[in-house]
């Protein structure tokens, strides 16, 4: 792969593809946890902002629009791995919690994720991914400040 190019589409469309591959096989391994892609990418994202996290946040997290996220959010709820609370400070707001079962399923989750991650990350050092991910850091500061210069 050149790196020549002022923004190489190899390293564009490799980042496009690993993604959806990636979740792609989390969608595959989570499978008979009853969890669709965009049921599990809520709940890691509302994990990793922490319970009490506004719709709002989660929908800002994964960088989607509202709507697609209430009906997630909805079907999550409706089989009974969260519990949406009316925010006392701003009542147009509402806060996420998982019930006792979700807790449940968001450790499955996690376990799933750590069992993949060694046949995912085979053949590459941790000082390699430590190095990728400060790389992908960088790039995704400087293409969201680019995004934002150009609204």
């Amino acid at each position: 792969m050149s790196f020549s190019e002022p923004m190489p589409l190899q390293l564009i469309a490799l980042f496009a593809r690993t993604a959806q591959k990636c979740r792609r096989t989390v969608t595959e391994s989570v499978a008979h946890l009853d969890l669709t892609e965009s049921r599990w990418r809520v709940m890691i994202h509302m994990s990793l902002l922490g319970e009490g996290c506004t719709q709002q946040m989660v929908a800002e997290s994964l960088e989607i629009e509202m709507p697609s996220l209430t009906r997630t959010i909805k079907q999550l709820e409706t089989t009974g791995l969260i519990k949406r609370i009316t925010d006392t400070n701003d009542k147009r707001s509402r806060l996420l919690y998982f019930t006792d079962m979700g807790k449940g399923r968001m450790n499955d989750i996690e376990s799933t994720l750590m069992a993949l991650r060694d046949e995912v990350y085979a053949g590459v050092s941790e000082e390699e991914l430590r190095i990728m991910a400060e790389c992908v850091q960088k790039i995704e500061v400087n293409a969201a400040k680019l995004l934002e210069s150009l609204k």
